[in-house]
């Protein structure tokens, strides 16, 4: 079936009724009024960069949101889809839908007539809208678009799918619109259809429901499960405690000849730490890159969390090194924090000075906790100057409450 006007209102959404609150308590303009082409105002701002730049410095929302409006003729500036999303995320932190419709609205409204019949120029803005936690406005600009003779594939019914799972909806109601949307719309679903349902299933606990459907994906809707479906089983059974469940699947993913990619490593490295078997972590590490799959920082602290935790300190530094060595992940402070606390918890002092040093070096701050037990353990093993050292360097970095915070900290140290 053709998806156009044709189709009825898949989700019942009036057109002439939807409005948003704003934090003042009025009632923000109606969406989709008209799609009038009106000529934006020219911006102020001499350039894009000009404009990026205003908008994200700017706090007062009302200001960003007419930068905004008045920077839609830079052409640049409409295809900037990260700036697009930053707005509209600073506009809902400031608790202003409203806004965020203004500003959505009025970029569709002038819109040429030849994005109108975009499929993925309206999926950009239903997106925008779930991203500001607005579920109405993005489904009725789905609504809206399959009025508009715009052609809808597997998008369409994935964009859906995500606005529901982005705004924490798992119920019937995400699973009756799965299995409505191909007889109203004429659309197949997919693999990765599929797969929002899986991790709908998943984020709603029921994991026995999402194993279910993997089996019959491939034995009744004739869909091969792809790399991402058996992820996605791998993340709930790890969240969930069930080793068995995960083991049979990592089996179910070699016996069928699919390639992991990092995720299945990444759950797989995790798996191991958490068992306590880091050695055979680190193997799989070293596995995954000969394989020709870059790991990523998530890869290397899974392990060195994991080693220090069961106090091999040693490897987890050895680790550590291999991260900047290997030179596919830039290593986080996380892992250096991990490692100093772990070294002054183990009493390692020495080593833990070398640690801080190291984070000094690279312009972040000492974990508070971790460093007033460095200064308490240096100071023991007769090394109160070094310990005056490095505290002397690292208040040279705080700033605002960090100061006031680290001082009451700093007053019961024996310096």
């Amino acid at each position: 079936m053709a998806a156009a006007a044709a189709a009825t209102h898949f989700l019942r959404v009036s057109t002439r009724s939807v409005r948003v609150s704003t934090s003042q308590g009025r009632a923000a303009p109606l969406l989709f009024s008209t799609l009038s082409s009106s000529s934006p105002s020219e911006s102020s701002l001499p350039s894009f960069s000009a404009v990026k730049s205003a908008i994200e410095s700017e706090s007062d929302p009302v200001k960003i949101a007419q930068i905004f409006e008045s920077s839609s003729s830079f052409p640049h500036f409409r295809r900037h889809r990260p700036l697009f999303h930053y707005s509209v995320r600073k506009l809902a932190r400031s608790n202003r839908l409203d806004l965020v419709d203004q500003i959505l609205n009025k970029t569709l409204q002038s819109s040429p007539p030849s994005q109108l019949t975009s499929e993925g120029f309206w999926l950009r803005f239903v997106m925008l809208y779930s991203e500001a936690g607005m579920l109405d406005n993005a489904l009725q600009v789905f609504d809206k678009m399959s009025q508009n003779n715009s052609p809808l594939t597997e998008k369409s019914l994935c964009a859906v799918l995500s606005v529901y799972l982005d705004n924490k909806i798992y119920d019937d109601k995400f699973h009756q619109i799965f299995a409505s949307f191909p007889q109203k719309y004429g659309v197949s679903p997919g693999v990765k259809s599929y797969n929002l349902v899986l991790k709908a299933f998943c984020q709603a606990k029921d994991v026995d429901s999402a194993r279910a459907l993997l089996d019959k994906m491939e034995n009744e809707a004739s869909v091969v499960p792809d790399i991402d479906s058996y992820n996605i089983l791998l993340d709930a059974y790890l969240g969930n405690g069930n080793k068995s469940g995960f083991d049979g699947m990592v089996k179910e993913i070699v016996n069928k000849g699919l390639e992991p990619n990092l995720t299945t490593y990444n759950h797989r490295i995790l798996r191991l730490c958490k068992n306590k078997e880091c050695a055979r972590a680190k193997k799989l590490l070293d596995e995954m890159i000969s394989k020709g799959v870059e790991p990523n920082s998530a890869s290397y602290n899974a392990i060195i969390f994991g080693f220090c935790k069961v106090g091999d300190l040693e490897s987890a530094k050895n680790v550590l090194n291999k991260m900047v060595g290997d030179g596919y992940a830039s290593p986080p402070s996380f892992a250096y924090y991990t490692l100093m606390r772990h070294m002054v918890e183990e009493g390692e002092f020495d080593a833990a000075l070398e640690m801080c040093k190291e984070i000094l070096r690279r312009k972040w701050i000492p974990p508070f906790e971790a460093m007033g037990g460095l200064v308490n353990g240096l100071v023991k093993i007769s090394k109160a100057e070094e310990a005056k050292e490095v505290v002397e360097v690292m208040k040279k970095r705080l700033r605002g409450t960090a100061v006031d915070s680290w001082g009451k900290i700093e007053a019961t140290l024996p310096l």
